[in-house]
């Protein structure tokens, strides 16, 4: 009995595994039960069996990685809260690791890239799982130029910060064309714009924090 619990475990993390691969190569529409059970080396049916379609599937890839991903990045930008400038560092570069990564974690940033591109019925347990980081992201932000996790500026700022991150995911195939010497799985060179991006977007919040405490001063001069 054992053994039988332990086949099924197994033929379920290959299914995950090959559905992984597929997923964040083409997309959740136009990955097909067939490629994916092919890569897997199993019976198409084996998707129906062990899922009940390709939805369940694709549901349980995103546990494995995406959300669980979300789980890991929170923790340690948390280790890091009392400095809002590594943290907003450990971030970036943690992103940007998980776009040259293997297996699972290569995973998240380019499911998630198709997810956001093309909606699924899964969004909103995407959106629910990455509502955490989001809050810590912006608490971060809001640290560095000395607003509320909620104000408008804090949001928009934390939007530029990802929209830098997401445009190196979402645009590669077109990168690869206009930057051909880009080479995003080399880890010097996702190190060096990771770094860039950290210190783009600080210069941008300490002019956003300087006009702040200026018309805070200007206020109360008058």
């Amino acid at each position: 009995m054992t053994s039988e619990y332990a086949t099924l475990d197994e033929n379920r993390e290959k299914l995950i595994e090959s559905a992984g691969h597929v997923f964040a190569e083409v997309g959740f529409q136009n990955a097909t039960v067939r490629e994916i059970c092919a890569r897997a080396g199993m019976n198409v049916a084996a998707v129906n069996y062990y899922f009940g379609e390709k939805m369940g599937l694709y549901t349980e890839v995103l546990r494995s990685s995406l959300l669980a991903e979300q789980t890991d990045v929170m923790n340690s930008s948390m280790a890091l809260a009392s400095d809002p400038r590594a943290a907003l560092q450990a971030l970036i570069c943690d992103w940007f690791e998980r776009m040259g990564a293997g297996a699972r974690r290569a995973w998240s940033t380019h499911i998630l890239a198709h997810e956001m591109a093309h909606p699924t019925p899964a969004l909103d347990l995407v959106a629910e799982a990455m509502g955490a980081n989001y809050l810590r992201f912006r608490a971060i932000v809001g640290k560095l130029i000395g607003r509320d996790p909620d104000d408008l500026c804090t949001r928009l700022c934390t939007h530029s910060v990802v929209g830098q991150i997401l445009h190196y995911a979402h645009a590669r195939p077109m990168l690869s064309r206009l930057w051909p010497d880009l080479n995003l799985q080399n880890h010097e060179r996702r190190h060096m714009i990771a770094e860039h991006i950290v210190e783009f977007s600080l210069a941008g919040m300490e002019s956003i924090a300087y006009k702040k405490e200026k018309s805070a001063e200007d206020s109360s001069s008058s």
